[in-house]
């Protein structure tokens, strides 16, 4: 694959990518209460992460 392409592929990759969200104190507060509360009720809980964009 010519090399040019492989350049335009990973700029077309990035644009793709979403920031990374900041969390206020109050929302990892939030979410360190729910995952304790989960432990302790055995519910379910769904996490989802940013990796790399």
């Amino acid at each position: 694959m010519p090399e040019q392409y492989i350049g335009l592929q990973e700029v077309m990759k990035k644009q793709l990518e979403a920031p990374q969200p900041l969390l206020t104190e109050e929302q990892i507060e939030q979410i360190n209460f729910t995952l304790i509360e989960t432990l302790h009720t055995n519910k379910q809980v769904y996490l989802t992460h940013h990796k790399k964009g």
